[in-house]
């Protein structure tokens, strides 16, 4: 799906919606007298007002308020838009809105690649000792998708070895995310190499949509960074695109990897490593714990 077409299904969603309501306001004036009455004596009184005419408000008042209980009765509840930014339109100040991009990568990237969780529910006795650490490292970046984005940080970097928790964080900043609105993409390293691939050997109109999702969402995780295989002319050109990019634009990005900062350089080069560790704007942290798989 293009952003075209999202733009199109949202519009298109909102005008279903109301096409509905505005079914059942018909079916209930036909099969409800009493609504019906007082329908037609609320548009005469409206009416009457707009085109200026004296009108006894004291009716008007009384006439509504009995419209307002007749309808929550009935059930005709107005459809409101779904999303509070664009109003279903698709566009803010003739930009995409989130929602249309959401909607955009989800058809995209197909179901978000990382199990969800709330910050609020991680337990932390799990972490043992280190629990006041991981408490601290989970704080901050809960700060950083709160406060996104009118703070600094636009790259998160979680390191260490396995089963310490890092997808796990992961998880509870793309819920985070996708609870203020914002349009979200987790996927594994080895899926978004994948896209890469897809993107460097297609050569129809569908090209540009395996890149999109990654470029375009608010907030991208890529998990596992460092066991995708290395592609020639494919995966350090577009992983260095997606991550350059999405800084310049200030996007937010989080990765997770099992390599020590030297075998990123080692593996990456200085080009994707200066993206991943500059200082102004990426939050990075390598946690030392042992395996704690089996008690998440």
């Amino acid at each position: 799906m293009t952003y075209a077409d999202a733009v199109r299904a949202v519009a298109a969603d909102y005008k279903r919606r109301k096409t509905d309501y505005e079914q059942a306001e018909s079916d209930a004036f036909a099969a409800h007298p009493d609504f019906a009455a007082n329908e037609r004596e609320k548009r005469d009184l409206l009416l009457r007002q707009a085109k200026g005419e004296t009108a006894d408000a004291a009716r008007l008042a009384a006439v509504l308020a009995q419209n307002e209980r007749l309808r929550r009765t009935l059930g005709l509840i107005p459809p409101a838009p779904r999303c509070s930014k664009c109003g279903d339109t698709g566009r803010v100040n003739g930009k995409y809105c989130d929602c249309v991009i959401a909607k955009a990568v989800q058809s995209q990237a197909g179901e978000i690649g990382i199990p969800l969780h709330d910050f609020a529910a991680v337990d932390y006795d799990v972490y043992g000792e280190k629990a006041d650490a991981f408490r601290k490292i989970f704080s901050q970046v809960e700060k950083i998708c709160t406060d996104y984005p009118a703070n600094k940080k636009r790259c998160i970097v979680l390191g260490g070895g396995t089963g310490i928790g890092k997808t796990y964080l992961a998880g509870c900043a793309a819920q985070k995310m996708l609870a203020r609105g914002a349009s979200v993409a987790a996927l594994t390293a080895f899926a978004a190499n994948n896209r890469f691939l897809k993107y460097h050997t297609t050569f129809t109109e569908e090209k540009a949509a395996y890149m999109d999702a990654l470029l375009d969402c608010t907030f991208l995780v890529i998990d596992d960074l460092g066991t995708e295989s290395i592609l020639k002319n494919v995966t350090l050109e577009y992983l260095y695109q997606v991550l350059n990019e999405r800084n310049t634009s200030g996007k937010l990005t989080l990765i997770t990897t099992n390599l020590t900062p030297e075998k990123l350089l080692i593996r990456y080069g200085e080009r994707i490593y200066s993206r991943l560790f500059d200082k102004s704007l990426a939050y990075v942290q390598f946690i030392s714990a042992k395996d704690l798989r089996s008690a998440l």
